[in-house]
């Protein structure tokens, strides 16, 4: 796929780099900072496929902040039909494999893994930053009908997968898909002013459907900041 920039992909260490959005080619070339987030249920990014990456990132980016989501997975749990106790168990299990993944690609790549910075969703939830983006991203859910559809489209994508074929989804299990993909909206409007950093290229190994809408070339509607990128980031085999 080729980008709204027109440029060609990028191949580097093994990685297939291709910046998405107006502003993002020259965020990528500019390498303050960039953001992988891996979650429980995302198996793309093994721990080889993660090594690969990181030792990318390490190298073209002065900061590289890994955030693994932890965000509503509990409650995800509970919603379909987990007891608290056993919930909470598998959710432990779930997230110690996750780490378990981060901690051998940066093993991994050696002394580069100095520049990584790793961290769960749920520390940022009350960081004045995070905060300040997540508010402006609630208040254009309220107005932008078009984001709003595509934040539910993402939900119901990430029910589809845990249900039934046809079956509908609970109200608990709908509030729980919602909380999931609202707290990572912030990242994709605003990575720079969570963080502190000049610049920041949001990473993932496909343009999912906030990425398509946010970076497009919207005439209205919430745009993320003008030092937000967006980058698929694709590993090799």
């Amino acid at each position: 796929m080729v980008p709204p920039s027109g440029l060609p992909p990028l191949t580097e260490h093994g990685v297939d780099v291709l910046p998405f959005g107006t502003h993002s080619p020259g965020i990528l070339q500019r390498g303050d900072h960039a953001l992988f987030g891996v979650s429980t249920g995302n198996s793309y990014f093994s721990r080889r496929r993660l090594a690969r990456a990181m030792a990318w990132a390490a190298e073209r980016f002065g900061v590289v902040d890994l955030v693994h989501a932890d965000v509503a997975l509990e409650a995800t749990l509970e919603a379909f039909g987990y007891e608290r106790p056993a919930a909470r168990k598998s959710a432990t299990k779930q997230l110690r494999g996750v780490r378990r993944r981060i901690e051998g690609a940066l093993e991994d790549i050696g002394p580069a893994a100095g520049r990584v910075r790793v961290r769960p969703l749920s520390a940022f939830l009350d960081q004045p930053g995070y905060r300040e983006v997540r508010e402006r991203a609630r208040a254009a859910l309220r107005t932008d009908a078009e984001l709003r559809s595509v934040r539910d489209g993402m939900a119901h994508q990430f029910l589809a997968k845990r249900l039934r074929p046809g079956a509908s989804p609970a109200p608990a299990q709908v509030r729980a898909a919602l909380d999931y993909v609202d707290a990572e909206l912030p990242f994709f409007v605003d990575t720079p002013h969570i963080l502190g950093v000049a610049s920041s290229v949001h990473c993932y190994h496909t343009v999912l459907a906030l990425g398509r809408l946010l970076f497009g070339e919207r005439p209205a509607g919430l745009r993320p900041a003008d030092t937000q990128g967006y980058a698929i980031v694709a590993c090799r085999d």
